[in-house]
């Protein structure tokens, strides 16, 4: 077997979260927990294949990128790469390995590398959903049917509809199809969207195995109505569709995958309203309208065909449809923003810029402000526009009206103000409104970025001393004696609301910032009675900080931080224990105090030898640090 394989076993559960995200990797778990991997085998390139039963049976091939260290998984679900199949085929794999189970040699002709390799996902990439017979199977499907007479091929079919209800349906509709009549097939649609999201209302939430409802079926039948010219029909199913792809999403407890599932629909919805009798007004209205229905990003592709290229005599009246339904919205700021009013204008500002009516985006834009609180959108625009003192008036006035109600956007205000007076080179106007942020909210990042503009006005040592002095007196810079920075135009914060003086964590986070250990531990001496359960975070950092400048320090940081977990008695408490167990012990080694330290997790032991959990990860310690003694 080649030696590739070996790359897997190094795999970590951290790392195959990292791969595929805590929810896929999740849901990749109980996939093979409960079985669904079947037929694992290993190809000669060392790659991973094998069946994954779902709602219907997928071939999943996975790889590893040398690159990222990380797997690369092709499935021919349709989700194609980095799925919840291919995490459920890596920890098949990693579980034979821990049980030294042999993992068999895959076939050079094996069919399921024919299955990933259609999809696209391999050496070509194709957009395409095919979901044709691979082609060496449809030449032997082919040949074989081709030797039959008409009568047994008509009795081959009603064999096969006898026995799989799905062919029997599939001909029945290609028959409807024929004849003209649609009627069956949309009522038989209608029901079948209804009963996939009944099906999905009974799931135990709580039973994160069983497959997410498949519309694949429900998507084919879409797809063969709109071939056989019936735009119209599949149109007016497609409402039905984003409004159960919506419910799912409010609803459902799966991760999103049911609502996504439904997603995979829309593409054929777009088709048929790009080939539907409606005018093109009525099409790119259709689309907005789905596109401002969607809460959950599930309607990117109506929003792709709105990108698409239009006759701009179309957006014109599309611009003047979507006035009028603004006309008729209210609008009055009371400490919430009106985001669905929001959502519109933004859609009537790229319309009036597709139209070509660019002048009447900035005057929407100020009528909107004041109604809905939009003002970060207006300025973007006018900055855009170059009219940077229009830009500054908006900024003022959006931070009085509305920035107490509204903190995020009284910050995207304030950053917008730094824009402008960046795009000006005004080095020192920049460091006084980045100074007035820092009094605001005081943070490592906000120090850093005093730094940052003090630096280009040359005056950052003058600047450092008057910040230090604010974070121990609370003493107001500009209000402090030398200051030689200008006024900004921009109301003071309010420094003094639930601040203690001096900001002992901030000052910590400076001393961090500025790599002096000594400033470290002096403010970390002067820190109230510590709660790790709170504070662990912050003790991390002042441990790795001044691990090379006080190791006998950072190591009893990391020792009381772990003490303080295993003094939770809960597993998960103590495998963040073993994560500053093991931060100690790489201090002590690099101390050549392995034998100091070895006694150390001894004496754990015989504390607390009645936490077996514990013992048993303090174990797993020990036995590392006694391979790395012997390396």
């Amino acid at each position: 077997m080649e030696k590739k394989k070996d790359s897997f076993t190094g795999l970590t559960w951290n790392g195959i979260n990292d791969w595929a995200g805590d929810r896929i990797a999740s849901r990749g778990r109980s996939y093979q927990k409960n079985g669904y991997v079947s037929d694992l085998a290993v190809t000669v390139d060392g790659d991973l294949i094998a069946w994954v039963d779902g709602t219907h049976r997928y071939a999943t091939k996975v790889s590893m990128n040398e690159k990222s260290g990380l797997p690369d998984s092709v499935c021919s679900c349709p989700y194609k790469i980095d799925c919840k199949h291919g995490v459920a085929v890596v920890l098949e794999y990693l579980k034979c390995v821990e049980e030294n189970r042999d993992v068999p040699k895959a076939r050079e002709n094996d069919e399921r590398l024919e299955f990933v390799e259609i999809d696209g996902y391999d050496d070509e990439f194709d957009d395409d959903d095919d979901e044709s017979l691979p082609v060496g199977i449809r030449k032997e499907i082919t040949s074989f049917l081709k030797k039959k007479t008409k009568a047994q091929l008509i009795e081959l079919f009603l064999d096969l509809t006898e026995r799989h209800p799905e062919v029997r349906q599939e001909l029945a509709d290609s028959k409807q199809l024929a004849s003209g009549d649609t009627s069956g097939i949309l009522k038989q649609l209608r029901r079948e969207i209804s009963e996939m999201g009944s099906r999905n209302d009974l799931r135990d939430p709580w039973e994160n195995d069983i497959p997410s409802p498949d519309f694949s079926r429900i998507r084919n039948k879409l797809t063969a109505l709109l071939t056989a010219g019936h735009a119209d029909e599949v149109l007016s199913l497609g409402k039905e569709l984003i409004a159960e792809g919506k419910r799912l999403m409010e609803t459902c407890d799966d991760e999103g995958d049911a609502g996504m599932e439904v997603s995979e629909c829309y593409p054929v919805i777009v088709l048929a309203l790009e080939q539907s009798s409606l005018e093109p007004v009525d099409r790119l209205e259709w689309a907005v309208n789905a596109v401002l229905d969607d809460e959950y990003d599930l309607c990117d592709v109506f929003l792709d065909y709105l990108h698409q290229t239009h006759n701009k005599n179309v957006w014109n009246l599309l611009s003047d449809r979507l006035l009028s339904r603004l006309s008729t919205s209210s609008g009055n700021m009371t400490g919430r923003r009106d985001y669905q009013r929001d959502h519109l204008s933004s859609m009537i500002i790229s319309s009036l810029e597709q139209s070509g009516r660019i002048s009447e985006i900035i005057p929407l834009c100020k009528i909107e402000a004041e109604l809905t609180g939009s003002y970060e959108r207006l300025v973007g625009i006018l900055i855009e526009d170059h009219q940077y003192k229009e830009a500054e008036k908006w900024i003022v006035k959006g931070i009085r009206d509305i920035g107490r109600k509204l903190p995020g956007i009284e910050c995207t205000l304030r950053r917008n103000l730094r824009e402008i007076r960046t795009l000006q080179k005004n080095w020192p106007s920049v460091a006084a409104i980045q100074i007035n942020d820092f009094v605001g909210c005081a943070s490592e990042n906000a120090y850093a970025e005093c730094k940052k503009s003090s630096d280009r006005a040359d005056i950052w040592p003058q600047v450092r001393e008057h910040l230090l002095v604010y974070l121990e007196t609370g003493a107001i810079p500009w209000k402090q004696k030398n200051w030689s920075l200008p006024k900004t135009v921009l109301p003071a914060p309010d420094s003094k609301r639930d601040k203690d003086y001096p900001m002992i964590k901030e000052l910590i986070d400076v001393a961090i910032f500025e790599k002096n250990p000594e400033r470290i531990l002096y403010w970390y001496d002067r820190l109230p009675e510590k709660r790790y359960m709170f504070n662990s975070a912050i003790d991390d950092r002042i441990a790795e900080a001044v691990a090379d400048y006080a190791p006998e320090r950072a190591v009893a940081i990391w020792q009381e931080m772990a003490e303080s977990q295993i003094a939770v008695v809960k597993p998960k408490a103590y495998k963040v224990a073993a994560r500053y167990l093991r931060k100690a012990e790489r201090v002590m080694v690099k101390q050549k105090k392995s034998a100091d330290w070895e006694q150390y997790l001894q004496e754990l032991r015989r504390i607390h030898a009645r936490k077996l959990r514990f013992i048993e990860i303090l174990n797993g310690l020990e036995k590392k640090l006694i391979i790395k003694g012997k390396g």
